[in-house]
């Protein structure tokens, strides 16, 4: 079995994957991380700060040379400060990426999420206590580039909101949760055969693809 925050890509139909907490029998519909799209936007974000302060680092010291002679021992300090800050940045960027994910199950849904490379927190949501579903993009950039949020929301007194953040399918995601609520909840002992999601792929293509996988049940 291939641990989660480990591997590089998930693809259909992700019966070799575990996460940390997966239940004996629990059986994992879709795995995913957040749009490649949003690495690249804070990669270009680092990029552009980390310029910013070495061309403010340079004038700098242009402006103490005629003063202070001696400072053109430190000029390559700003070089050193830029090729470090880019590497630690990408590094930060790229570790927190790959090591958050986005889960569904047969039971529940759950995500593991790193706020830096070496601090996380779980959260799950059963799929008995899910109330409603929806998803949306909530800025003109999201819509732009064509990104969604899809959210899972409890009946409980607490309300707890379960998110996925910036992906590209989140209305097909939205769709395919309030099918399985329904085989869960009219079909709980054929649950376990619920056929996994599969981004990017409807339809009679879909259809054709499961002709491969007998196991699964496409309706109920």
């Amino acid at each position: 079995m291939k641990e989660i925050l480990h591997t590089p890509t998930y693809t259909f139909p992700y019966t070799d994957l575990h996460f940390p907490g997966m239940n004996t029998g629990e059986k994992i519909l879709f795995v995913t991380r957040e749009s490649s799209t949003m690495v690249r936007l804070r990669l270009a974000g680092l990029l552009i700060m980390m310029g910013a302060l070495f061309l403010i680092s340079q004038f700098l010291l242009s402006l103490l040379r005629s003063i202070f002679p001696a400072i053109l021992f430190f000029q390559s300090i700003p070089f050193v400060i830029f090729g470090i800050g880019c590497i630690a940045g990408y590094w930060w960027i790229t570790e927190t990426y790959r090591k958050s994910v986005f889960i569904i199950t047969t039971r529940r849904l759950t995500k593991i999420i790193y706020t830096t490379p070496f601090t996380w927190y779980q959260f799950s949501l059963g799929l008995d206590e899910i109330a409603d579903t929806g998803s949306y993009a909530s800025s003109y950039l999201e819509a732009l580039l064509g990104l969604g949020y899809f959210v899972a929301r409890s009946g409980a007194a607490a309300i707890k909101n379960f998110k996925i953040e910036n992906i590209e399918y989140s209305a097909d995601l939205h769709n395919y949760v309030n099918k399985l609520l329904y085989a869960f909840k009219h079909h709980p002992d054929k649950i376990d055969a619920f056929r996994p999601f599969v981004p990017f792929m409807k339809g009679e293509k879909r259809k054709e693809m499961m002709k491969e996988y007998p196991g699964y049940r496409t309706e109920f």
